[in-house]
């Protein structure tokens, strides 16, 4: 099954099964230099990671192994997509940072509970 979450669901407990998977969309601002990492618990690992621009564009290319979408106008933004694999049943809480790469701290972390049942 798909679990859809946004930073709207941020500390809360979202209940997911063995076998889900959660999207987790975000809005981001790539001119700004910050960018969401995640930071896993054991038990989740990433499917996929991309960017789209606000237009939505399918003009797509890889950098550093993400796929960029939708090129929009400069300094506009848009939304990175993550998405995770729920592969172990328990609590897992996945910290979602907002942090440019050459920085030490992040600027933002939203912290997201996974509450995983065994898949029945």
């Amino acid at each position: 099954m798909l679990i859809r979450i946004t930073r709207a669901n941020a500390g809360e407990v979202v209940r997911v099964r063995v076998g889900d998977t959660v999207e987790l969309s975000l809005p981001e601002v790539p001119s700004s230099g910050f960018r969401w990492l995640c930071r896993l618990p054991r038990g989740v690992h990433l499917v996929d990671d991309e960017y789209r621009g606000q237009d939505g564009g399918e003009q797509g290319h890889p950098i550093r192994g993400q796929v960029v979408t939708g090129a929009g106008p400069p300094g506009a933004g848009g939304v990175r997509r993550l998405a995770f694999g729920i592969v172990d049943a328990g609590r897992l809480p996945l910290h979602a940072d907002l942090i440019r790469p050459w920085e030490q701290a992040p600027r933002r972390t939203l912290t997201f509970v996974l509450s995983a049942a065994p898949n029945e």
